[in-house]
């Protein structure tokens, strides 16, 4: 598996009409749109959407904006989504304490990633119930690696 090339950050404008919920050219309906809008919401609510500058201060990096975009995505290790014209930093994918990235969040990104799905689709995967894990939302479990894991492959992989 590769990570993917590298992204635009937060202080680029994203280009007018990208669809960002769901895989580029795919179609939606007006009530997945609606569906997705909730889950950003709750997502932002629960976990925060954080702008580049946010993210590095959290993490403790220093330096310009440039710097701290390079330190956090030059790997493509992280989700940075399209909200609002900017790229966002779902906040869910690093500990609370310490903030470093949960090692098992970033294997389903990579996942994700090697399955064609972008960042956006891997997010609200995050926060959509889940049957396996009897109606929880990946994000609910996303310290038990072994279950996160075997729930992403199941459901990334199809």
């Amino acid at each position: 598996m590769s990570d993917r090339q590298p992204q635009r950050h937060s202080s680029e404008k994203a280009p007018a009409g990208s669809a960002p919920a769901a895989k580029r050219g795919a179609e939606k309906a007006p009530a997945a749109d609606r569906d997705a809008e909730k889950q950003w919401q709750v997502m932002e609510r629960d976990g925060g959407l954080f702008t580049i500058s946010q993210i590095a201060q959290r993490l403790g990096f220093g330096g310009g904006q440039n710097a701290m975009a390079r330190q956090l995505t030059g790997k493509g290790r992280i989700l940075a989504v399209q909200r609002g014209g900017h790229f966002l930093y779902p906040g869910f994918q690093f500990e609370p304490a310490g903030g470093r990235v949960i090692p098992a969040v970033k294997d389903v990104i990579r996942m994700g990633r090697y399955a064609g799905w972008p960042d956006e689709q891997i997010a609200l995967w995050f926060y959509t119930p889940n049957r396996q894990l009897s109606g929880k939302r990946p994000v609910d479990v996303r310290e038990n690696e072994e279950q996160l894991l075997r729930v992403a492959e199941e459901n990334i992989s199809k």
